[in-house]
């Protein structure tokens, strides 16, 4: 049922791009599957959790960053600003209230992968202490995280969906803490 919910976000996404002057909506269709098998896992890369701080969850950290997420919630990011490495992963540590924080041995070969698919570019910025890269979103990068958005809401809704059932399960006398 709820790959049906999805196939319908996907037309509805699609039938957008299509009102706004895309030439080739069947190319689309298939570079957005395309895209889906090849963002869940960065060339079968599977990123490694790293807990620095106390404050860090180590079973948050792994399922957020073995999952697919930190290629899209990197990419969310710098779609607000441009950012070196070490601040993307200050950042996403200070959104998620210190549970979740991917390692410099996760986030820099990310940044790679994406600058190589010409999702994101990076520039060298010398005017500090010491040489930084700094990384911008591109035209590609934001389309392809528009595609990850609407590909993956109805993917984070129905896995929120699971961890609740599943939370309100185990734990019923807490049953009013997550609805």
């Amino acid at each position: 049922m709820k790959h049906l919910q999805i196939e319908k976000d996907i037309k509805e996404f699609i039938k957008s791009k299509i009102q706004e002057g895309m030439q080739n909506p069947d190319a689309m269709a298939e570079q957005l599957f395309d895209n889906i098998k090849s963002h869940w896992v960065f060339g079968k890369r599977s990123f490694m959790p790293w807990v620095e701080s106390p404050d860090v969850n180590p079973f948050v950290n792994m399922l957020l960053t073995r999952s697919g997420l930190l290629p899209l919630y990197t990419l969310h990011i710098l779609n607000k600003s441009e950012m070196y490495g070490n601040e993307i992963m200050c950042e996403i540590e200070k959104r998620t209230n210190h549970t979740w924080s991917p390692t410099p041995g996760t986030m820099y070969p990310l940044l790679k992968e994406l600058e190589i698919k010409k999702f994101v570019e990076g520039r060298w910025h010398l005017e500090k202490e010491r040489p930084r890269r700094i990384y911008k979103i591109t035209n590609k990068g934001k389309k392809e995280y528009e595609i990850l958005k609407a590909v993956l809401r109805e993917q984070l809704r129905e896995a929120i969906e699971i961890f609740t059932k599943i939370f309100n399960d185990i734990y019923p006398k807490d049953n009013n803490i997550i609805d």
